[in-house]
């Protein structure tokens, strides 16, 4: 086989496209990196997101449940014969230490020697 100039013409054409070739692609390939590394970013932000949005959600979802719990209706029933029932035993204690108070005259009697002693 002889190598003709038209050969090598053509040798060198190929070596020059397969060299632009390869150019092209690694700059394409720069480019996609750069895209990937914005994409990953961009993804943790978003990940960073959801955890705060997560932990938001169970905060309320707790909250939620307290209130619930605490406006049940059975609890609410419980708790409003509870504090009525606090609420006659005071008007009782009251009424109590009315008539005690009436009771005591106001005068004490002096107190001779020591009690102590």
């Amino acid at each position: 086989m002889q190598l003709s100039p038209e050969m090598i013409v053509s040798l060198g054409a190929m070596a020059a496209s397969f060299i632009g070739s390869f150019a092209v692609v690694k700059s394409k390939l720069s480019a996609i990196e750069e895209e990937l590394k914005e994409a990953q970013k961009r993804l943790r932000q978003l990940d960073g997101r959801l955890d705060k949005n997560d932990t938001h959600t169970d905060l309320v979802s707790q909250r939620m449940s307290v209130i619930s719990k605490m406006l049940d209706p059975t609890n609410r029933e419980r708790l409003h014969r509870s504090l009525e029932r606090l609420q006659v035993e005071s008007e009782t204690l009251r009424r109590d230490v009315d008539i005690l108070q009436k009771m005591h005259n106001g005068r004490h009697k002096p107190v001779t020697g020591n009690a102590h002693d």
